[in-house]
């Protein structure tokens, strides 16, 4: 099966609503516990009540800010007949920088509240975020994205022909 993007507003909505979902659960609990001393029950607690609100947070900003700021950028190192895989790439490049950038403050202010704190540890947060957030993005969450949408795909061409076989017999009878 041919590789593609999500062709419609449901499919993207699906299709960003993993990669939200799973790139959330990881860079809150990172960060949290990272402003909290370690992993610790705590931590994950603080995480989970967390999620929620994380989650809608970033799905908010990556549809209505990082996304377009993302597709802008790709817009101008890739050409139209460039391959997917570099559409992929770089729009996962451009989205992690915005995200993470945005969820070093968001998780920072979860676990150590509004304070100067988060400012200052910043410079050395980001980084190390951003780091741990691409990999994280290019060799988990982006396969299981795609994953998902092959699925969703074949599931909707087998449905398809299934309703067209049905169709055909109905007609020829």
């Amino acid at each position: 099966m041919e590789k593609r993007m999500p062709t419609n507003e449901k499919e993207g909505l699906i299709y960003g609503g993993i990669i939200c979902a799973l790139s959330c659960i990881f860079m809150a609990t990172m960060n949290i516990s990272i402003h909290m001393g370690g992993v610790s029950g705590e931590s994950i607690v603080t995480s989970l009540k967390a999620f929620p609100l994380v989650f809608i947070i970033a799905m908010l900003l990556e549809k209505f800010i990082v996304g377009n700021i993302a597709d802008k950028l790709v817009n101008v190192f890739i050409s139209p007949t460039d391959s997917f895989n570099a559409h992929i790439l770089f729009r996962t490049f451009f989205t992690v920088i915005g995200m993470s950038i945005i969820m070093t403050i968001v998780g920072g202010i979860l676990a150590s509240g509004f304070s100067s704190e988060v400012i200052k540890e910043f410079p050395i947060n980001w980084p190390r975020n951003f780091c741990i957030v691409i990999f994280w993005e290019l060799l988990i969450v982006q396969p299981i994205a795609r994953t998902v949408m092959k699925r969703m795909h074949e599931n909707q061409e087998k449905y398809q022909t299934k309703n067209e076989n049905a169709l055909d017999n109905s007609l020829s009878e």
